[in-house]
């Protein structure tokens, strides 16, 4: 290169032309977000897929296994049988995608559950039933604890809450659609179809698991795992508690409102579609969590959305007509559609990046231990009237209540570096 073109100029013949040099500006902060990640929407497809299968049996399960003759201690048994093979299974998912790779975990996780969807009402006995429920579970619990770990390192280090909102907010349209598809079938077809139909929607959830890398975990063995994340980050654990608390509500309202509901005179049509407004209220909550600024947290909302949910679910026993069931959880659900994006942010924040799956595989895990404890606790309470299922509600409100006042989350001073501002930082191994 000559002088003339250095210094920014050409000569064409005897003249010499000066073409003044564009000089990069210093970089300016930006108030505007960092854009979404293209890859969220696969992922949020994927999620949306596996809530809207299971979601697809939330309003028949519990009437289906009444009609087969079984208590309500068998009934919050069975249904909680799925979550406490989840538990265990969501646990060791870092060990399965450190063998096979996170995108064949959630391979093996659709198919595994069509098949399980698809058994179950062919079950013949009592153990068949359990025994379809907890393979079930264990299938299911390979895919939480990977596509959560994918959510997280797939946004910009600054934009983790709104890409977790966005994340949740597809989560919503399967919640949206699962029990007013499921809820029409059992009503229109019979109470065996929504299963089959789950069986075909996991089966055709695989279709978008081109947005999971396929790399492998760098740690094969999850427990040390654990207890080093558990040691270096008391945040997670706490946050773990929180979702114990959250979910055992939540599982005490989808196994006992459709036996309320119907002895009370609704059909599986209104059960669905009561579950399908809570659906449309958490959707709008996670809209408006998604375009919210930076400095506006759901962590500010996390008191606030626990007594939402408390008393929402705790008043079910006097609540008769379909509007006031619907209306009720309608509004619980946007004041408690916080929580999740809340506390996913909270242990993505708190977690190693060398610990994202097992951290993911423990918010899972925790999830499902309150599916369990709901549904089991509520069945045993239940034998004296399904209303005394929904007398657990208050206590375990009240309890996470006192685990955000007297521990309140409080922003790192710096983020663990799992992520590059642009997203989608080193991926755990080659």
């Amino acid at each position: 290169m000559n002088k003339d073109m250095a210094a920014g100029r050409f000569s064409p013949g005897r003249r010499s032309v000066s073409i003044p040099l564009l000089m990069p500006s210093p970089a300016q902060p930006s108030s505007a977000p960092s854009p979404t990640p293209p890859r969220i929407h696969g992922l949020g497809l994927i999620g949306l897929g596996a809530v809207f299968s299971i979601t697809l049996t939330t309003p028949v399960t519990s009437l289906y296994l009444g009609r087969l003759g079984l208590s309500t201690v068998h009934i919050g048994g069975i249904i909680g049988a799925m979550s406490l093979a989840l538990i265990v299974s969501e646990v060791l998912a870092l060990g399965a995608s450190s063998w096979i790779g996170r995108r064949f975990a959630v391979l093996a996780s659709l198919g595994g559950s069509a098949i399980m969807f698809s058994c179950f009402p062919l079950a013949g006995s009592l153990a068949a039933l359990y025994a379809t429920r907890l393979i079930l579970g264990a299938a299911r619990g390979l895919l939480w604890p990977v596509l959560f770990a994918e959510v997280a390192e797939a946004g910009p280090s600054t934009r983790v809450t709104a890409v977790f909102a966005l994340f949740w907010m597809y989560f919503g349209v399967g919640q949206l659609l699962g029990p007013a598809l499921g809820g029409w079938l059992g009503q229109q077809v019979s109470l065996t179809a929504p299963f089959f139909g789950a069986a075909v929607v996991s089966l055709a959830t695989a279709a978008a698991v081109g947005a999971i890398r396929p790399v492998r975990d760098i740690s094969p063995n999850p427990l040390p795992s654990y207890a080093q994340l558990l040691r270096r980050s008391p945040t997670v654990w706490r946050a773990w508690l929180l979702i114990v608390c959250n979910t055992v509500v939540f599982g005490v309202y989808t196994t006992f409102l459709p036996l309320y509901a119907v002895g009370r005179g609704r059909t599986p049509e209104e059960v669905g579609l009561v579950f399908t407004g809570g659906g449309v209220a958490f959707i709008i909550t996670q809209v408006i969590l998604h375009r919210l600024p930076l400095r506006v947290s759901p962590e500010r909302l996390l008191v606030l959305s626990f007594l939402a949910r408390g008393v929402g679910v705790g008043i079910t026993p006097w609540l008769g007509s379909f509007w006031e069931l619907f209306t009720v959880n309608f509004f619980t659900s946007i004041l408690g559609a916080a929580v999740p994006p809340a506390l996913s942010t909270r242990i993505t924040d708190g977690a190693p990046r060398d610990n994202l799956v097992a951290a993911m595989g423990g918010l899972n895990a925790a999830a499902d231990l309150g599916f369990f404890v709901g549904p089991v606790l509520g069945g045993v309470l239940a034998g004296a009237g399904v209303q005394w299922a929904f007398a657990l509600v208050p206590a375990v409100t009240l309890l996470a209540v006192i685990l955000l006042v007297a521990d309140p989350a409080r922003p790192p001073a710096k983020r663990p570096s799992f992520a590059t501002p642009g997203g989608d930082g080193r991926p755990p191994s080659p």
